[in-house]
């Protein structure tokens, strides 16, 4: 064997030898061939060392030559990754086969995601974006949300929360001027679980009237149910929300949730441009195969945006990529918070199994013991759909820009095939 230790008595017999048949006038060459030969063990000394070495310890020795010097810049911990199986492999082929006959028949139009652990397994478009212009869907199509915004307005409420400017428990009226009278007993808690009872009335003849005039056209108008009572799905509660948003921060809500969500998040292609059909990458609704759905956009000066919190976010896939990824975090609230948002306060919802948090449904995951949390949007041509497998770490996101399709439908298929890949 050889090994550093041994090279030094290697080369004294050498030495001998050398010196008694060259002489003293071969001196500067016998020098010479000892470098080169020294050279040459101490090569294979190193090399037979190396080889020794386990992997791991060989990595750790690299590891550490490559932080050195290094101690000031931001190290990412160590997360988590699903190693690639036979079974997970299958996912990601049978969905997009799936999705592909669907768009053949006329019957999806969007894009999708399937990630697992960190890992996407899947992320592609669907059918056309814009059918008059040749467009075709991808991962960074600009879709509106619907309803799967409430999710963003209840977290703007749960991060002025965790700032001491609000608090889920408080009362409503404590941030309205001239509350209605019914509103009395109501909590933020109670809108963000659409357990209020606050009626859907028409506003639309309050066009030009002030926020303040909106809110005053509910005086007098009886509650549906005690509050806490029961759930009846409220879409103007989470305007109502959007607004406590704009008086509590200070701030309109669309530049609140700019600023303290999705630029955070590097969610550069989300927000609530009112220019959407001039923006770039966006899909066009479509309330049929290739019928234009009706033209969503409202030319509102920002005192009116708190209007959105119910259903009037744009945003991509790679965008709703980010945020699933970005609640397993710290980044925007505590985790004390999150599992706040994510408790069913509402034990039953108008889904059967599902309950309801803060802009989430919650029920169980394939997995017995596990959950799934999350929430679809409905708006004129648009269907959209998140699927958070938080205990498995499984994430089911799509946009879809065709109004006839039955998300709930395509999100059981979807999971159904998932699950069916994944060991429990």
């Amino acid at each position: 064997m050889i090994n550093d230790q041994e090279t030094p008595t290697l080369l004294l017999p050498v030495l001998k030898l050398t010196k008694q048949r060259l002489g003293r006038q071969n001196l500067v060459l016998t020098i010479c061939l000892l470098v080169i030969t020294s050279l040459i063990l101490f090569l294979l000394a190193a090399a037979w060392q190396a080889w020794r070495t386990p992997p791991a310890a060989r990595q750790a020795h690299h590891s550490t030559l490559a932080t050195a010097g290094d101690t000031h810049k931001y190290q990412p911990k160590p997360t988590r990754q699903a190693t690639p199986t036979a079974q997970t492999a299958l996912i990601a082929p049978q969905v997009d086969s799936l999705l592909a006959n669907m768009s053949a028949h006329q019957q999806f139009s969007g894009s999708v995601l399937i990630a697992q652990h960190g890992q996407v397994l899947l992320s592609k478009g669907y059918s056309m974006a814009d059918w008059d212009h040749g467009v075709p869907n991808t991962p960074h199509t600009r879709f509106y949300l619907g309803s799967t915004t409430k999710q963003f307005t209840a977290m703007a409420i749960l991060i002025l929360q965790q700032q001491g400017k609000l608090h889920v428990h408080d009362r409503l009226c404590s941030y309205l001027e001239n509350c209605p009278a019914a509103w009395q007993p109501l909590t933020i808690h109670n809108l963000l679980t659409h357990t209020s009872g606050i009626p859907q009335l028409d506003d639309s003849q309050l066009s030009g009237a002030s926020p303040e005039a909106w809110i005053a056209s509910y005086d007098g108008v009886s509650l549906a149910f005690t509050p806490g009572s029961q759930f009846d799905y409220c879409s103007v509660c989470y305007q109502i929300l959007g607004y406590v948003v704009e008086r509590a921060s200070g701030e309109p809500y669309s530049e609140f949730l700019q600023q303290s969500i999705f630029d955070p998040l590097q969610m550069k292609d989300t927000g609530f441009d009112q220019n959407y059909l001039s923006l770039p990458d966006h899909a066009v609704g479509y309330a049929d195969w290739r019928v234009n759905a009706v033209t969503l956009g409202w030319p509102i000066t920002p005192q009116w945006t708190f209007l959105f919190g119910s259903g009037l976010l744009q945003t991509t896939l790679e965008d709703m990529y980010r945020w699933d990824q970005a609640l397993y975090t710290n980044t925007l609230v505590s985790q004390q918070t999150l599992d706040e948002a994510f408790t069913p306060y509402a034990p039953a919802s108008q889904y059967v199994g599902s309950g309801y948090g803060y802009g989430w449904f919650i029920t169980n995951s394939p997995v017995p013991g596990r959950r799934l949390i999350w929430h679809d949007g409905r708006i004129d041509g648009f269907r959209t759909y998140i699927g958070r497998f938080i205990d498995d770490r499984v994430a089911i996101i799509f946009l879809s820009n065709l109004a006839t399709l039955d998300e709930l439908s395509l999100a059981n298929t979807l999971e159904h095939i998932v699950f069916s890949h994944i060991t429990r």
